[in-house]
């Protein structure tokens, strides 16, 4: 089977009509999480993973996919009407988006943030479907020396989603992968690190793992810290000439969506950094500078388009290469695991259909952003005035329920309850939880393809790999991003030192 665009001669035989209902769903349920300050996509997303289970591979994934897009665009709501960015990705969108609703623009704002979000997300969808299938392509030639390097280099994510140290994503990269560790030798079929543990012969349970590690934190960081402000909200009403800003600032949209695609498909940086290089670039060519900050339509442009667009370019690495862009993406990509979906340059060949219907449905997702944020937001809007404590209460039942739905067995609760109890402690004292994910995903992978290169090399791992240039390549990147980090760290505390 060629890849490419060719391959998608199969959309004409897929039945997409229930993945299309889930990506709506995912949707409404993501820009409710983005809304409401201190949920945000990834939470959404890791919820929902236990109700995916009885859904094919592509209504599962779609409905996952909308929640990542309609969270992403979401916070910029809250941004504009609060100033709490509902999630990080539109700390951003505070800059200019806030101004103007103080301003007496808030229907503005949240107008051309849907625009931006919207342009920027179907940008990133095409990008998906050209970038991914040819990246794929390149990389079905790759045998377990390639694939063991490949996986390294996701590996070295870790580095990068490290938050402020990158010891500490190192020490939870280790964690990860030592927590994949648990369960069955793959070569040998004997148990190990189960501690005697029956329920622990299978592995840990991912889901448990997911939903323990960033769900519990975050209700008790809400119960810590409530993030909500008793303030009357403006009544929003989206202005239909505020919509002529995609033609008028044709390439200011543009421009922020391709360095959402650009910066997204990068491992480990996401939408926060995209949306920021976006607005320091449009700034910078602005030939107002001195108006952004204050309320310069510009701004919340830059912002918003290149944060969505960052959604579809973190998928392609995603999966054409099994490298997951950021640690929503990562989540995602355990989801198709739980579906016995496998990431990677085979799945345009195994499961090509799945392919094929992923990127359909992100494309679909893009274009319904418009009309349902045109036409639901300013519904949704009300979902701020919802008390805490009962929000909190509903995200602790979906947590249990969908945990226990997996297996129906208590010892998944316990294992969540564990693994909530570890995430809290890592948040308390600044150790990032992506990169432990990041390990429990690619460490099976880094395992089985050391072990097949092994035998292949034997006694001569070293010329094994001088016969093959394109681990080596790999292998210079993964050193590349090894030192990069610590060079930029000793330059950094240099020029803090000399100050």
């Amino acid at each position: 089977m060629e890849l490419g665009l060719p391959f998608l001669d199969q959309i004409a035989g897929m039945n997409l009509g229930a993945a299309a209902i889930a990506v709506l769903m995912g949707l409404v349920i993501g820009v409710v999480f983005g809304i409401l300050p201190g949920l945000g996509p990834l939470l959404g997303v890791t919820l929902a993973i236990p109700f995916t289970f009885n859904m094919d591979p592509v209504t599962g994934v779609a409905l996952l996919m909308g929640i990542y897009q309609g969270g992403s665009y979401g916070g910029a709501v809250t941004a504009i009407l609060l100033g709490i960015p509902g999630t990080p990705i539109a700390a951003a969108t505070l800059l200019d988006g806030r101004p103007m609703a103080l301003a007496g623009r808030s229907s503005e704002a949240v107008t051309v943030a849907t625009a931006a979000s919207w342009f920027g997300g179907i940008v990133s969808g095409f990008a998906l479907l050209a970038l991914a299938p040819a990246l794929a392509e390149f990389a079905l030639s790759f045998g377990p020396a390639e694939i063991f390097c490949l996986a390294l280099l996701g590996l070295t994510a870790i580095a990068t989603l490290a938050e402020a140290s990158a010891l500490k994503g190192l020490l939870a990269g280790l964690m990860g992968l030592m927590f994949a560790a648990v369960g069955t030798d793959p070569y040998t079929g004997i148990s190990r690190f189960n501690f005697g543990v029956t329920e622990l012969s299978g592995g840990i349970t991912f889901v448990a793992l997911l939903v323990g590690l960033f769900a519990i934190p975050e209700v008790l960081a809400q119960i810590e810290n409530p993030a909500r402000k008793g303030e009357r909200l403006e009544a929003i009403r989206f202005r239909l000439r505020s919509f002529g800003t995609i033609v008028s600032r044709f390439f200011s949209y543009l421009r922020s969506s391709v360095v959402g695609v650009v910066v997204g498909i990068v491992p480990g940086i996401g939408g926060v950094v995209s949306s920021f290089l976006s607005y320091k670039l449009a700034r910078d060519l602005s030939k107002e500078p001195e108006a952004f900050g204050k309320g310069e339509p510009d701004g919340v442009v830059a912002t918003e388009a290149a944060n969505s667009a960052t959604t579809g370019g973190a998928l392609i690495p995603m999966l054409s290469l099994g490298i997951p862009g950021d640690p929503i993406v990562a989540v995602m990509m355990g989801g198709l695991l739980v579906h016995g979906i496998t990431p990677g340059p085979a799945l345009f060949l195994t499961d090509a259909d799945v392919a094929t219907g992923i990127f359909v449905m992100f494309l679909v997702g893009a274009v319904l952003l418009l009309p349902l944020g045109a036409f639901v937001v300013p519904f949704f809007v009300k979902a701020l005035s919802i008390p805490q404590g009962l929000l909190l209460v509903v995200v602790l039942m979906l947590a249990i329920y969908g945990t226990y739905a997996v297996h129906s067995r208590l010892f998944d609760l316990w294992t969540m309850l564990a693994f909530g109890v570890l995430g809290y402690g890592m948040v308390k004292f600044g150790i990032p939880r992506a990169p432990l994910i990041i390990g429990f995903v690619l460490g099976p992978v880094v395992e089985v393809n050391l072990r097949r290169m092994s035998s292949l090399a034997q006694a001569d791992p070293l010329a094994y790999l001088a016969g093959r240039p394109i681990s080596l390549v790999i292998l210079a990147l993964v050193l590349l991003a090894l030192v990069y980090p610590l060079v930029s760290s000793v330059l950094a505390a240099r020029r803090t030192a000399s100050q």
